[in-house]
C-alpha cells in the first residue's frame, strides 16, 4: 500500500504528540488535529464530544491534564492502515506507563485506539479518535445495562 507523504509526516507527527499527551502536554495534539465542526471523540475514559470549538478541544485538554507524566515512549502496534485519496483510519494499539494526576505511582496502559484522517486544506488532519482499554475477549452479557 502507498501512503502518502504528507499522511505518513502526519502520522509520525501523531506518534510523537501522543508521546507529549501522556505527559500532559497536549499542544502537540492540536496542531494535527482538524479544527471543523464535525470532528469527534470518544475517550478512553468514556464519553464522546463532537464539534472542535464547542467540545472536542477542551475534552482533549481535560484529558492531557489527567496525566503527570510517563516513563519512556508509547508502543504503538498498527494492526490496519487504510488509505484513500481523501480519508485514512489506522488502527492501533498503544502500550505505554503512565502516571495519572494525583498518583505517585507508575502504571502500564494499554489503549485500543481507532484514528481517522482527512486530506483537509493540502495536508492531513486527525477528524477522529476512538480509544478505549485494551481487554480480553468477553461474554456477551458484560455489554448489556443494568
Amino acid at each position: 500500500m502507498s501512503i502518502p507523504d504528507g499522511l505518513r509526516a502526519v502520522i509520525e507527527k501523531h506518534h510523537a504528540a501522543t508521546n507529549e499527551f501522556i505527559r500532559g502536554n497536549v499542544g502537540p495534539w492540536q496542531d494535527h488535529c482538524s479544527h471543523a465542526d464535525d470532528v469527534t471523540i470518544i475517550g478512553g475514559w468514556g464519553g464522546f464530544e463532537k464539534g472542535w470549538a464547542e467540545q472536542v478541544e477542551k475534552r482533549y485538554e481535560w484529558a492531557a491534564n489527567r496525566f503527570k507524566g510517563a516513563e519512556g515512549k508509547i508502543d504503538i502496534e498498527n494492526i490496519s492502515l487504510v488509505v484513500t485519496d481523501e480519508m485514512a483510519y489506522s488502527v492501533d494499539i498503544e502500550r505505554c506507563h503512565v502516571r495519572l494526576a494525583g498518583t505517585d505511582h507508575v502504571r502500564p496502559m494499554a489503549l485500543r485506539v481507532t484514528t481517522i484522517y482527512r486530506s483537509e486544506g493540502g495536508g492531513w488532519k486527525m477528524v477522529h479518535r476512538h480509544a478505549d482499554p485494551l481487554l480480553n475477549v468477553q461474554g456477551p452479557e458484560t455489554v448489556l445495562q443494568k
